[in-house]
């Protein structure tokens, strides 16, 4: 980010720190969602100003589930025991194909399921999916 900054790279800058700011989210560390905040604000307002639409989606998306992440567990809810199966397998990194292997359904139900837990949690991508799920104490083991 300095080096992007010092030479006036505003472009990639904006990418680097909303990139920054997803491993902030996903560290957790003391401080950390506070500057992942401050970096998601600066480049949803670098995207937006040089009208750079998928980085504006994507930093949005990002804002907002960091939101929904500080008002605690309850943002969840929402998602069916099943969805919360397949996102603790997401956030341990399996594919599709390991999902619908391990939980014995199709690769189809995998991929409703992975749409359904985006737009549910309003995650950017499967990595967003996995940092959220980090976020929400779920590290793959089942939790009843």
């Amino acid at each position: 980010m300095a080096m992007n900054a010092r030479i006036g790279a505003q472009l990639p800058l904006a990418h680097t720190r909303h990139d920054y700011a997803t491993m902030l989210a996903v560290r957790d560390e003391r401080g950390d969602r506070q500057r992942a905040a401050v970096l998601l604000q600066d480049s949803l307002s670098a995207a937006r100003g040089f009208g750079m639409r998928r980085l504006e989606e994507r930093a949005g998306a990002a804002v907002a589930l960091l939101a929904r992440a500080a008002s605690g567990p309850a943002a969840m809810d929402d998602l069916t025991s099943r969805e919360i199966e397949v996102l603790r397998l997401i956030a341990i990194g399996r594919s599709n194909a390991d999902v619908a292997l391990v939980l014995e359904i199709s690769l189809n139900t995998v991929a409703t399921h992975v749409r359904n837990i985006l737009a549910k949690t309003g995650c950017a991508n499967r990595t967003e999916a996995a940092a959220y799920a980090m976020r929400h104490g779920m590290n793959g083991a089942h939790q009843s």
